[in-house]
This record gives structure tokens, sequence and C-alpha cells, in this order.
């Protein structure tokens, strides 16, 4: 059985006429007419016969034909995504997000891609470093953006996008606003927010330790939101990626001594080839996202193709 077949089928039946339906179906009427002949023998039995008053279904025919519409409709339906697909129009397009990277530095790359291909729609995703590996390796998503400083598998093609720096978030009016930059010396002794979802958290309790400062974790959460909302109540500090702060009434200092940072990566699976959806939004963050440096210079971040063995960590 061949869509065609289906098609000068359906055609007869609209038409009530083999002359007419042939017409339609811009093929001669011998041509509909040996492929209609042929469904039936797959079929089994006769679908139409032909009367003085024009074509009329059978029994057979009445019973298949609502499916056959089915089957029809369905397969235009195909064609239409097939050709939106290519169009660049009603395309969707899932990206992965790791939970501790915001939006600031992000959204006016997203405004650019949004600008150039109101076809594609975004479907933005937010979770832990392990998730979105997991949705990327499952093609639950199409992309992911996160931390270079994590474990990527080999699988996966990585391009650097911009570096990130940890920032110290006081509460409004704290002692410390008067400082241009911070030591982590001088928060000794100061209630401290605990960023439990942050993937820097080792790197910090590091730091500290090799100065024998004891942070003292007033609150303790894994949502930024909270964080945020915490210190502005006047709770604690925090130490935040500076694009992941929001609030404009927060004070936000350098962290200088250690001076912490981490590299965020745009991450697909080497195993796909990327559709022209995806390349598209790929092209438009390196441009309108990347590194400065990257951006004065004129050129890309270099990927890491899947299978090369370099690790993240060594970037």
């Amino acid at each position: 059985m061949e869509i065609h077949q289906v098609r000068y089928f359906l055609a007869v039946t609209e038409t009530r006429s083999f002359t007419r339906a042939a017409e339609r179906c811009a093929v001669s009427q011998p041509a509909l007419t040996a492929a209609i002949k042929k469904l039936e023998e797959e079929l089994g039995g006769a679908l139409l016969l032909r009367e003085r008053g024009g074509a009329k279904l059978t029994a057979l025919g009445q019973h298949v034909l609502p499916r056959f519409q089915r089957l029809h409709d369905e397969t235009q339906a195909v064609q239409v995504i097939a050709d939106n697909h290519r169009r660049l129009k009603q395309v969707p397009l899932r990206v992965g997000v790791l939970c501790t990277i915001g939006p600031a530095r992000l959204v006016r790359a997203l405004a650019a891609f949004r600008g150039e291909e109101p076809g594609v729609e975004l479907e933005i995703s937010v979770a832990m470093q392990a998730e979105i590996l997991r949705r990327l390796e499952e093609a639950e998503v199409d992309v992911i953006l996160t931390n270079l400083g994590v474990a990527v598998p080999d699988w996966c093609v990585v391009t650097p996008l911009y570096d990130e720096r940890y920032v110290v978030v006081l509460p409004p009016g704290h002692r410390l606003e008067a400082r241009e930059a911070l030591r982590i010396e001088d928060l000794r002794g100061e209630p401290y927010l605990d960023r439990l979802a942050c993937e820097m958290r080792e790197s910090v309790t590091a730091a500290c330790a090799a100065r024998d400062i004891e942070l003292y974790a007033a609150y303790r959460t894994e949502r930024e939101d909270w964080v945020q909302s915490l210190v502005h109540a006047g709770l604690g500090f925090a130490f935040m990626p500076e694009h992941s702060v929001l609030l404009s009434e927060a004070s936000r200092r350098p962290l200088v001594d250690p001076e912490l940072q981490r590299t965020i990566a745009l991450v697909r699976s080497g195993d796909r080839t990327p559709t022209a959806a995806l390349q598209r939004f790929w092209d438009t963050l390196l441009a309108r996202a990347a590194r400065p440096e990257a951006q004065a210079g004129g050129h890309r971040p270099r990927e890491r193709p899947p299978g090369s063995g370099v690790k993240a960590s060594q970037r």
C-alpha cells in the first residue's frame, strides 16, 4: 500500500468520478485506475463500483474510508512539519541550562536570536548538571549551557562562550559596602548563605580552609532566587556568579583574593547532526554572548569535538 494509492481513492470518493479524480491528482485516468485496482488487490476486495450516477463505495470501501482519511491527514501533517523545519517556521528548539547560570548575560543573545529566527520556538529547562547531561544524551534537549569546569563526557561537542567571575553579594547597608573589592578574609565571622546547588561550592570551601576561615551558614538552599531574597532581607552574604545577581538593590563586590571564576560553554551531542535551527542558535550565541576577546578579534571559540580526550577542566 502506498500513499498515492490512498490519495487517488479519496479523490474518487470526493468527486465520484475517476475522470475528475485523475484531473485533481494530475495523473492520467488509466494510471489512477490501475493504482486503485492494485490497492483493491492488496486489500482483497473491491472498494469502488462504477455506476451510471458515478463511482460508489462498496461495503469494504465504506469501512476503510475513515481510516484512509486519517492516514492522509496525518501524512499531510507530517509534510507540514517537515516544511516548517526546512523553513525554520514553528520549529521547537529545546535548551537545557545549568541551574546556577543566571540569565543576565544571555537574554540579549536570546532576544537577538528571536529577532533573526522568529519561527524557532525556544523551550528552556533548568536543572542540575547530571540531569541536563542526561537529557542531552537521551535527546530530550538539543543543546545545553553549562560550566566547563565540571565533567563533560567525550561524546559532547563543547564551545566556550564566556568567563564569569564570582562576586560577594552583600545585604543593603552592610559595613563592607564601602570597599570596591573584597578578600575572603574580610568575610570572617559574617553570616553566610550557602548555595547548595553551586558547582563551585567545593572551590569556595577549599579557599576558606586554606586560610583557616570558617563560614557559618545561617541558611542553606538550592534555590537561587531564595538566596538573593535572603541576602536582600539582611540575613547574610552569598558568593554568586556575577551574571546571576538579578536584584538591583543588592550590593555586589568582586572577590579578588582568591579570585574565583568559571567558563560557561555551549554543549551539544556529537552523535547527532545539528539541525538548521540548532546551528543558527549556536552561531547566534557565539556572536552575541561569547567572551569579549573572541568578539573583538573576530575569532570564534574553538570547539572540542567528541572523542578528543580533552577534559573540560583542562581548558
